[in-house]
């Protein structure tokens, strides 16, 4: 323990702390301008969140610098005064008030160190909040994540990695100086230094991966870790703030900042965590396990170990082996270097060379379209058809002509002459499309001519580029092929002809962008119309299939409601023509007498039949209808014929006697007048013309009431 001065050398190493950590943030603010990294982002965030615990710690340790002094300077004017007699009891009574740098470092601890605190927090939540392109949940696959030259990826891997060491040097030192009392306070910015190491680390790491996989997914998995220990670090300060008002202090201690990390604590000092998990194994097996030979053997050796791995690992990415059909194409620093065939070769280690394998010696096979999500275990199950989802076969959607489309809007069959359009035509007009849709299913082998322009013309993640740029070439040549040809040459006719111009017109333009490959053979499978019309296609077939019926229903009510009126259909038919015939003529003007005369006579021919020209009488409901009306004539005639004949006798009979005539006429009439009135008989005398009244009662005796009837009786 050094007793010399240590709050100068504490303000010291604040200084050059906060002087490094400032240069630390610079230099990943600038790393991060070129190389536009979300990894290296969070971690100049980091970086330069760290400014305000050195900024605080420079700020301290002045202040201690400051008190130490009045310290001094407080002991030696009270010796002087007591070397000249004097008295000390000032310095005894106002001691506090006295000292004013002491003063103002406890209101530093009391209010400077929360609102510190407090600032950290909100620059953390602020920093892991504002100015992101992705969100906390998005997709590493999301093409919202920007991405990285691979010109750039070795010199973000070296930097980085230096810079880490650096940082690690300067916060090992930090933390060193920690240990003691007088410099407790260094922890803070040694913890929040070895969190940035850390950080460092993780992103070289990634930069590692990005140039030897080609995968973006570790670097963004990276930028995900450290931006959620952004959250983590504001959280765990808060928390500190606040279990820092409860904690029990004394006097004279000096309080640990609540944004001296515990969690950046454990790998500062690593050995603590050792020692820890020592003290946990020898406490469960009952006896000191960690003083073993063999524990003591391990913990001597374990980093010899891993460094001899490392170095092993290095040595294994100097062989290279390539396999009967490939090729590989080897780089060094980001360059081409040499292509190699198969076999057994050396070649500088990782990350000075990097070789790409590829089967440049045998055919490829590519399917053009999109595969539709579907259930694989109903998948397997189903047939495949065109009416349903299938998995197994990926299909594009494309638009094809739809031939004599005129005809449709016009309603015409071929080759009849064209009408004047309606409105309903005109209506029809702007619902039709000239297009129809289509599925194709698109198979295409190739061969890999070049490796190098294969590899980097188009590179893309996990080497899916240069093929995902053929499938977007076949995509465009199919669908502007498609839009040529009419829908029955796609699905029959043309087919070959088709797939012979789409795969030089694939071939012509992969060559165009050195693309490196050549188009073996390329076939269309599975050309059908989309499955979603497949309802209403079936329920097209069902209408015709219910048209059908209705027809033919229709037509057997006709036939059978035919039958009924003449007895079968053509006799009917005759009849019906017969009769409109007769009826135009009829209607007509100066129509030849002979014509209408021999209309008629086919009329009457096929009602009544004609034996000569071997025609039967109609049957059915009109031979009955026939035959009734002639016996409803001959009973109308006979009736008017006895009519007539007994009008005769009235007039033979009037003539005959004129007053009985009359008289029983009026006499009928007065009977039929009087039918249901009550009748009266009066008798008179001429002589005297007395009237007497007689009583005649004509009821029969049987409907008597029995009143009456008894009362006669007793008479």
């Amino acid at each position: 323990m050094t007793t010399q001065r240590p709050e100068r050398r504490a303000r010291t190493v604040a200084l050059a702390g906060l002087a490094f950590q400032i240069l630390l943030s610079v230099f990943f603010a600038v790393l991060w301008s070129w190389g536009q990294t979300q990894a290296l982002r969070a971690l100049m965030l980091l970086s330069a969140i760290g400014n305000a615990v050195w900024l605080f710690l420079v700020m301290v340790c002045q202040q201690r610098v400051l008190v130490q002094e009045e310290k001094f300077e407080t002991e030696q004017l009270r010796r002087e005064r007591a070397a000249a007699g004097g008295t000390d009891a000032i310095f005894d009574v106002a001691d506090e008030e006295l000292l004013l740098a002491r003063r103002r470092l406890q209101w530093m601890y009391r209010w400077m160190l929360p609102s510190f605190s407090i600032l950290i927090i909100l620059l953390l939540v602020l920093a892991g909040l504002l100015g992101w392109k992705w969100s906390i949940g998005q997709s590493l696959s999301s093409e919202v994540w920007p991405t990285v030259g691979e010109d750039k990826v070795p010199l973000l891997f070296f930097m980085t990695l230096g810079a880490a060491f650096v940082s690690f040097l300067f916060s090992r030192y930090a933390t060193g100086m920690a240990r003691y009392r007088e410099w407790q306070i260094l922890h803070a910015g040694a913890t929040w230094l070895m969190g940035v190491t850390l950080a460092a680390a993780l992103v070289s790491a990634a930069m590692g991966a990005l140039y030897m996989g080609a995968t973006p997914v570790f670097e963004r998995v990276v930028a995900y870790v450290l931006r959620i220990l952004l959250f983590v670090l504001a959280a765990e300060t808060l928390l500190n703030l606040v279990l820092d008002f409860y904690r029990p202090r004394g006097p004279d201690e000096e309080p640990r900042p609540a944004f001296d990390s515990r969690l950046l604590g454990l790998f500062t000092e690593p050995g603590g965590i050792a020692r820890s998990i020592a003290d946990a194994i020898n406490y469960q097996f009952g006896f000191e396990v960690s003083s073993t030979w063999f524990y003591k053997l391990l913990q001597r050796s374990v980093v010899p170990l891993i460094g001899f791995a490392i170095l092993m690992l290095f040595a294994v990415s100097s062989l290279l082996f390539i396999g009967a059909d490939q090729v590989a194409v080897i780089e060094r620093f980001g360059r081409k270097d040499r292509v190699v065939a198969d076999g057994l070769h050396i070649k500088w280690p990782w990350p000075i060379e990097k070789a790409y394998k590829v089967a440049t010696r045998r055919v490829h096979d590519l399917t053009v379209g999109d595969v539709e999500p579907t259930d694989k275990k109903a998948d397997e199950k189903e047939l495949i058809l065109w009416t349903n989802l299938h998995s197994s076969e990926p299909h594009l959607n494309v638009l094809v002509a739809t031939p004599k489309l005129a005809e449709y809007i016009e309603k015409k069959e071929p080759g009849e002459a064209a009408t004047q359009p309606t409105d309903d035509d005109a209506d029809r007009r702007s619902q039709a499309v000239p297009v129809s849709q289509l599925r194709i299913a698109t198979f295409i082998q190739y061969e890999i001519l070049d490796a190098y322009d294969w590899l980097r013309r188009y590179a893309g993640p996990q080497n899916e580029g240069p093929e995902a740029m053929l499938e977007t070439i076949a995509k465009r040549e199919i669908m502007r092929q498609c839009a040529s040809v009419e829908v029955t040459a796609l699905m029959g006719v043309a087919r070959g002809e088709i797939e012979r111009n789409l795969r030089q017109e694939i071939q012509r333009v992969a060559t165009e962008q050195n693309l490196g490959v050549r188009i073996v053979f390329l076939g269309l499978y599975g050309v059908h119309p989309p499955s979603e019309t497949a309802e209403a296609f079936q329920a097209v077939i069902g209408a015709e299939s219910k048209r059908t019926t209705a027809e033919r229903s229709a037509k057997a009510d006709r036939n059978r409601r035919l039958s009924e009126v003449a007895g079968d259909v053509t006799r009917a038919e005759d009849l019906n023509e017969a009769i409109r015939t007769l009826h135009e003529l009829e209607g007509r003007d100066r129509v030849p007498q002979d014509q209408l005369q021999a209309a008629s006579d086919r009329v009457q021919r096929l009602f009544f039949g004609d034996a000569k020209e071997g025609i039967r009488p109609v049957g059915g409901s009109a031979a009955n209808t026939v035959a009734k009306a002639r016996s409803d004539r001959w009973r109308i005639e006979n009736r008017a014929q006895g009519q007539a004949v007994g009008f005769d006798q009235e007039i033979a009979t009037k003539n005959a006697a004129p007053k009985v005539y009359h008289m029983r006429k009026y006499l009928e009439m007065l009977a039929d007048a009087t039918a249901g009135i009550r009748k009266y008989v009066l008798a008179a005398s001429e002589a005297g013309h007395s009237l007497r009244t007689f009583h005649l009662n004509l009821q029969d005796a049987r409907d008597i009431p029995i009143g009456v009837a008894i009362e006669k009786k007793s008479d």
